[in-house]
């Protein structure tokens, strides 16, 4: 392990082809008790990211490179080995992955006490807001609608979004006069989410706006309906496995991907750039509800020819 670690020194972990080759040859020969040496390393680069780095090691499935390839790449970095290479015993790499694992636990226990604290704060904080109206709220159409709005000093206004997991309160979405948005730190908030009604058909959305904007189309329709506000892409890829995806069309097609790796049917905006909120606001309530009701009604026809 230590010619391991002698060798990375010599190599730098800046560009990505390199970085990720050598998360595969370091996995290849010390498995996942390998990572801590791998992501030391990765920590040397200007551009290291933690979450990142978590990422990339996970994804490393065994693709043929060996620790061969980290050798041979720190030899021509000037890597120079005193002895020959002598490949980790099982107890030793049985040893390292037990030392990983008693870090991790550790480090989940302390995760865990850390968003218990988050969630009792997101609870006070609920309990010292007023239902008021909101620049946010105005900015998206509704300057009369009300919400959560928590006011911590004289000069600041957060409109507070309840974050809940399996029906439990983990964390808060805080949105300022400009439509900045922060979650309350150390919140747990992958697989949480805020439902807009519980009944009728499951819909799937990133944003509260795009939730609220999607119930009042649906309302005009009269149909029934469950919109789950899933605060990002990735966390609405996450839960979303049942009925439809409203998506964001957004540039980086980020939104429409996320729907498509659901597997469910997606409505999508044909403006790029453009949520159902934009939408609404673009072409007014019956307009838009009415595009929804036709993008419905071809949903219906597909599955109909699809069950003949």
């Amino acid at each position: 392990m230590k010619d391991i670690e002698s060798a990375l020194a010599f190599i730098p972990a800046d560009e990505r082809s390199t970085w990720v080759s050598m998360a595969m040859a370091v996995k290849s020969e010390l498995g996942d008790s390998g990572y801590p040496i791998w992501d030391q390393w990765s920590q040397t680069a200007h551009n290291y990211n933690a979450r990142s780095a978590k990422a990339v090691w996970k994804s490393c499935k065994g693709t043929g490179l060996t620790i061969a390839t980290l050798f041979h790449e720190a030899h021509t970095c000037g890597w120079k080995r005193t002895e020959p290479y002598t490949p980790p015993s099982q107890a030793q790499i049985e040893a390292r992955r037990r030392d990983v694992e008693a870090r991790q636990s550790i480090e989940g226990r302390e995760r865990a006490k850390r968003g218990q604290q988050a969630a009792q704060k997101a609870d006070w904080i609920l309990g010292q807001c007023q239902m008021e109206t909101h620049a946010y709220l105005q900015s998206k159409g509704w300057p009369e609608l009300k919400g959560l709005v928590w006011r911590p000093d004289e000069e600041t206004n957060l409109l507070c979004i309840p974050m809940l997991i399996n029906g439990q309160l983990s964390s808060l979405q805080m949105i300022d006069r400009n439509g900045a948005k922060k979650f309350l730190t150390d919140g747990i908030t992958a697989k949480a989410e805020f439902l807009l009604d519980a009944h009728g058909t499951d819909w799937w959305v990133e944003g509260w706006a795009t939730g609220w904007s999607l119930k009042l189309c649906l309302q005009a329709l009269k149909l029934p309906y469950r919109i789950h506000i899933c605060f990002s892409a990735n966390n609405l890829k996450r839960l979303a496995h049942s009925g439809f995806v409203a998506a964001d069309n957004d540039t980086s097609k980020t939104g429409e991907k996320a729907a498509i790796d659901t597997g469910l049917p997606y409505w999508i905006s044909e403006v790029e750039g453009e949520d159902i909120n934009d939408l609404y606001r673009r072409v007014g309530l019956f307009k838009a509800s009415q595009i929804l009701r036709k993008w419905l009604q071809s949903q219906r026809v597909n599955q109909a020819n699809g069950s003949t």
